[in-house]
């Protein structure tokens, strides 16, 4: 099954604003989709969150 991933300019922008560590974190996590900890997001349609610990 193919994904598609949108990354929302207001979520670029906070990224952006990581530290180094913070950063590889977040992208790993992104780029290792669909694992990790994953949910449908409560009154949105077709939007999930991805938990980055």
């Amino acid at each position: 099954m193919t994904y598609k991933i949108i990354i929302r300019p207001i979520a670029l922008k906070f990224i952006a604003k990581q530290d180094k560590v913070q950063k590889l974190r977040i992208y790993k996590a992104i780029y290792n989709l669909p694992e990790g900890d994953v949910k449908k997001m409560a009154g949105c349609k077709n939007d999930y969150r991805l938990r980055v610990r």
